[in-house]
């Protein structure tokens, strides 16, 4: 969810009293006017712009063909998470970028991602920068060549379900694909679907957990699988390698360490050799058991096939690179 540094803050704010019932996407709660959606931007890179983003937002016709966008290349987007950055989106970039030629588009949902009420900005901005986001995605098929095929939508924490909402959003297609990387968990619940990224978003909903539970725990991920296929690295709540120094050198807290760990997993897999190879299992304990040795098995991260389906564990290194193939 995070510039992943400020959750023990949010634990206040969660157990908060429940907040005014938003009547429509444009009021204020409780008098606190909301930040203007169109502060919503989509940040463009292409080989010919590796570095350097080009800025697209809805309904600039003039900006979006007057950049590099390539509508016959494949198309990835990524939600950063709260009190972040399109920064965050940056290594995931950079992996994709040196493997192909495609278009890499960082959502700058920051303004909206901001500020201290936690619960606002899950009730009244989540679904505020999803949708603008699906209005996006239809703008670019409706105004370029642009194939829902070649859509892949990712995000992190918050970020998980802003791609969630942007994939029910849309209304000329199908997203056929939606990473959860750590989806955040805090304020949603396994039942209510319309709030949270759930399968009916895309066609294909993959999942991976690291830092899964309750805030009381230090723990900011939503848990239960909630996709086609969930992944588990370590059990899916704390990673190896989290440890006393490494949390001092990046002044990040433990649970902000398991839950920033999936976009390195992530990005690693983009080009691994090896792979995060995992198998389908019951639960962590029958995985470290070996019972689950001989079951069906399939690589995380982005090489997940669109046809798996299942809760699966796999273990990691301690440090780079994470993956034991």
């Amino acid at each position: 969810m995070a510039s992943v540094q400020s959750m023990g803050a949010i634990l206040v704010l969660v157990l908060a009293p429940t907040l005014c019932h938003v009547t429509s996407m444009g009021d204020s709660i409780e008098g606190r006017a909301a930040p203007n959606v169109s502060t919503v931007v989509f940040e463009l890179f292409t080989r010919s712009n590796p570095t350097q983003p080009q800025i697209l937002e809805l309904d600039n016709l003039t900006s979006l063909q007057q950049s590099f966008y390539e509508p016959s290349l494949p198309t990835k987007m990524f939600a950063h998470g709260l009190h972040d950055t399109p920064g965050a989106a940056y290594s995931s970039r950079d992996a994709y970028l040196q493997r192909e030629h495609c278009n890499f588009i960082a959502i700058d949902w920051s303004v909206l991602a901001s500020g201290i009420e936690y619960p606002l900005i899950v009730e009244r901005d989540v679904p505020r920068a999803a949708i603008h986001t699906g209005q996006f995605i239809d703008f670019l098929v409706e105004n370029t060549e642009t194939s829902f095929s070649s859509i892949h939508l990712m995000g992190h924490s918050l970020g998980a379900h802003v791609v969630g909402g942007a994939g029910a959003a849309v209304s000329l297609g199908r997203v056929p694909r939606i990473t959860g990387l750590d989806p955040a968990g805090p304020l949603f619940t396994l039942n209510d679907t319309e709030t949270r990224l759930d399968t009916t978003d895309g066609d294909f909903v993959d999942i991976i957990h690291t830092n899964g539970g309750t805030l009381l725990h230090d723990q900011q991920g939503f848990l239960p699988p909630i996709g086609h296929i969930d992944f588990y690295p370590n059990g899916g709540q704390f990673q190896p390698g989290c440890t006393a120094n490494q949390m001092e050198s990046t002044g990040q807290s433990r649970g902000g360490c398991d839950h920033a760990r999936v976009i390195t997993y992530f990005v690693e897999s983009i080009n691994s050799e090896i792979g995060f190879r995992a198998v389908e299992c019951e639960t962590q304990d029958d995985f470290d058991a070996g019972l689950c040795a001989n079951n069906p098995s399939v690589l995380m991260g982005d090489p997940t096939p669109s046809s798996a389906r299942g809760v699966y564990y796999l273990a990691t290194s301690d440090k780079a690179p994470f993956a034991l193939g």
